[in-house]
């Protein structure tokens, strides 16, 4: 379970930057929006700064699909996996204008793929795709809305595990600014 909540690290760290729907991001058609691209696409479409400060995040699982599991074991994969992606994390005032990948979810998210980055003001789209270091990986498109002091993100999950197979899942990645860090 210690290896879902690090993909569910990944996960949430993967929804806090922003993404596309129509691939415009993707400047040189590859087919991958790498960081470059997704960091032009936050100056082109005057992405909304975050608010410097302690984030909370929490994901909230609405739906799985494991067909061979009885509704209780449903829920306690859910709360496991949400319970081990939710967590707190400071911004700085240089990270507020343009988070990185890893600020919510830590180290791992710079191996995540990007298919599309779209980012206009506060609506957000993206696709991607996310590795597991040897447990599987993760397929994500996610949609919402980010603002300064809070977000709440849409999601599609496909996570596919090597020894149970595909498990699909739909939630809400749900942040907000709490506060100020706490002093060092």
């Amino acid at each position: 379970m210690t290896k879902l909540r690090v993909a569910a690290g990944v996960l949430v760290a993967c929804m806090t930057l922003i993404s596309c729907s129509d691939n415009g991001a993707d400047k040189d058609g590859n087919g991958v929006v790498d960081s470059e691209e997704r960091a032009a696409e936050m100056d082109y479409d005057a992405f909304v700064p975050m608010k410097a400060g302690l984030w909370e995040t929490k994901f909230v699982f609405s739906d799985i699909n494991v067909p061979s599991l009885g509704k209780a074991q449903k829920q306690q994969i859910m709360d496991e996996i949400a319970k081990g992606a939710s967590n707190r994390s400071c911004l700085s005032e240089a990270e507020a204008k343009k988070p990185g990948a890893d600020f919510f979810g830590g180290d791992g998210a710079e191996k995540c793929l990007y298919k599309a980055f779209d980012v206009s003001g506060q609506n957000v789209h993206m696709k991607l795709s996310c590795g597991m270091d040897g447990m599987g990986s993760i397929d994500m498109q996610l949609a919402g809305v980010m603002g300064d002091t809070a977000f709440n993100y849409e999601s599609e999950v496909d996570v596919r595990l090597p020894m149970i197979g595909k498990v699909k899942m739909k939630g809400n990645a749900i942040g907000k600014h709490i506060g100020d860090c706490p002093a060092p």
